[in-house]
């Protein structure tokens, strides 16, 4: 703490001038303000390289800095609104040509708090610099027409509280410097000779590292870009990209279950990609052609993994006339939530944002602008929010295919699956078409497709669809909630087919499940039945559906019963008499 007193006290004495207080504060607040590296990387090295090679006063700037992160985290819905309004008010253009321009796409201005906070933190920045130039500069006027040898400085120094003040400031004393000298100069030298040397040495020490280092540079990032996205734990044992060759390869990716730290979501063996290194300077990735080998999921990890994020919550069921949510239905209701939860948060990320936001009321196919920054900032906060609406030409990241052959899943045994998804990228609309994933068994017993045709130019729906054949009843009927009827043993076919509505996570997906050779227990009475179609109607948000069973398919499935039951006691009294009858010819009654 002395030391900062000196420090302050050297600033009042030293030769810094107005120039170096204000742009030091200046740079101080806008980087204090800036919530964090990944937000804008571009943004945070230029900032921090002008600090460096301008003539700023440093100690101002870190005094500043501090004091603008702790601010800036208050200030935060603030820093959005301002974000919000240069972004989507009349400079809209002005950052859109930014946000898609070389080099200047990487400093993150697609981020509504990034560029809000860049505004608030330059006019803090100059307000201070002001405030604390004009107090040092009435400082210096005072000091300068007072001398040691004044009766006026005897008299001041014969105070305790002005010879404390001196030692604070000052140590041994106050010494005194040519104050009219410093009163003259306004600017100084703009350039810190040192400071151009050092971010000379900085570029040259970061080409170095990159070369040596890459590897591990690209597995940490990749890792920790992956970990924001999952929430959970991913391991990762090497990432390579070779530009020159168009080639990217991961090796021993693991990503732990958020809802099941024990176990992994995915893990792979090897993954090769296809890498078009074109436009990185406009932040724009392609990714060809993905192939991962070795795929499975659920399996047990040997290490639990962490969360790195909330775990995601179960939206609130919207009320559907005769419906009921699945805790109504289900015994593992809570694990079925989680698991729809974290599908849910998937098909978000892997759909992206909305093609174009349109004003007025939102519906379940379409959601204005407001309405959606609202929902996803109180969803994932301001920070995450950004004006993707922006980006023009080509998506920032773009995958044109996956493929995934062979995956084996821990909770279906004995299944192979393979996995193919398309155009995956971060604005669907500016992608060649739709994104789309498709995943099939080997024995077509289970199936699974997705296109999100609404957020391609193509404005098409936005499908869902799956399929489950053979699955036994037994099974089925364990994981719900006793009721008054029963099936015993055959299997049930399940088919769905629907729309997913990606504005507010929302699905009507109407699903027909088959009944086969079963028994139904109805009123104390077992009755076969061969095959019967229930219709299920699923409706509402995908983590937390609504459930509707048609009570006249239900009324349809007892009536035959009671008919297969009626036919079968018929079928017995036929028999008996038809018995009697054949005793009678064959001399059995006289």
């Amino acid at each position: 703490m002395l030391l900062l007193f000196r420090k302050i006290g050297a600033l009042l004495r030293g030769k810094a001038t107005p120039f170096q207080i204000i742009a030091g504060c200046m740079l101080g607040a806008m980087l204090g303000f800036i919530p964090d590296f990944a937000t804008a990387p571009g943004l945070v090295i230029f900032l921090t390289f002008a600090l460096i090679l301008i003539n700023a006063n440093l100690l101002l700037a870190g005094l500043v800095g501090l004091a603008a992160r702790l601010l800036g985290l208050l200030l935060l819905p603030l820093s959005f609104q301002v974000g919000h309004f240069l972004l989507d008010g009349p400079t809209e253009g002005f950052f859109q040509q930014l946000i898609n321009a070389p080099v200047f796409a990487l400093f993150g201005f697609e981020s509504y708090v990034a560029t809000g906070a860049l505004l608030l933190g330059a006019l803090l920045g100059l307000s201070v610099g002001i405030i604390i130039a004009r107090g040092i500069k009435s400082f210096r006027t005072k000091m300068a027409g007072v001398s040691q040898s004044s009766s006026r400085y005897q008299e001041m120094m014969g105070k305790k509280w002005m010879r404390f003040g001196v030692f604070l400031l000052a140590g041994g004393g106050l010494k005194s410097p040519d104050y009219e000298k410093l009163l003259t100069k306004k600017t100084g030298n703009p350039i810190r000779p040192i400071g151009a040397v050092l971010v000379v040495l900085s570029l040259v020490l970061g080409v170095v590292s990159y070369q040596f280092f890459a590897t591990e540079i690209i597995t940490t990032a990749l890792r920790s870009g992956l970990e924001r996205a999952n929430g959970a734990t991913v391991d990762l044992e090497s990432a390579e990209i070779d530009l020159k060759a168009g080639r990217m390869t991961l090796t021993g990716l693991a990503v732990a279950d958020p809802n099941a730290l024990g176990t992994d979501l995915f893990r792979a063996d090897l993954i090769e990609a296809d890498v078009s290194g074109v436009n990185l300077l406009r932040k724009r990735l392609q990714l060809d052609r993905v192939v991962v080998t070795g795929a499975t999921s659920g399996e047990a990890r040997r290490v639990p993994g962490r969360r790195t994020s909330p775990a995601t919550q179960a939206a609130v069921s919207v009320p559907v006339p005769d419906a009921k949510s699945i805790d109504d239905y289900l015994q593992n209701a809570k694990i079925w939530r989680k698991r729809l939860a974290q599908a849910k948060k998937w098909l978000d990320k892997l759909s992206g944002p909305p093609a174009e936001p349109t004003a007025g009321a939102a519906t379940p196919a379409e959601e204005s602008l407001e309405a959606r920054l609202r929902r996803q900032a109180a969803a994932q906060g301001y920070a995450a929010l950004k004006a993707t609406h922006l980006i023009t030409g080509a998506p920032t990241l773009l995958i044109s295919e996956i493929q995934a052959n062979k995956v084996t899943v821990a909770q279906l045994p004995g299944e192979i699956l393979n996995l193919v998804a398309r155009n995956l990228s971060t604005q669907p609309s500016l992608a060649g078409g739709a994104p789309e994933i498709v995943v099939t068994s080997a024995s077509d017993k289970i199936g699974f497709n997705a296109k999100f045709g609404g957020l391609s130019a193509s404005a098409a729906d936005n499908t869902l669809g799956f399929h489950y054949r053979g699955l036994p009843v037994d099974r089925v009927m364990q994981t719900l909630k006793s009721t008054g009827t029963t099936l015993k043993g055959g299997t049930i076919d399940l088919a769905a087919s629907g729309r997913y509505f990606t504005a507010t996570g929302t699905i009507d997906l109407p699903l027909d499940a088959t009944i086969n050779n079963s028994t139904l227990s109805l009123g104390g009475r077992d009755t076969k039945v061969s095959r019967f179609t229930l219709p299920i109607g699923l409706t509402g948000s995908l983590d937390n559906p609504r459930i509707k069973v048609d009570a006249k398919s239900l009324g349809d499935l007892a009536l035959k019963a009671g008919t297969d039951a009626l036919k079968e006691k018929a079928a017995e009294k036929l028999k008996d008499k038809a018995g009697g009858l054949l005793n009678g010819l064959l001399g059995g009654k006289k």
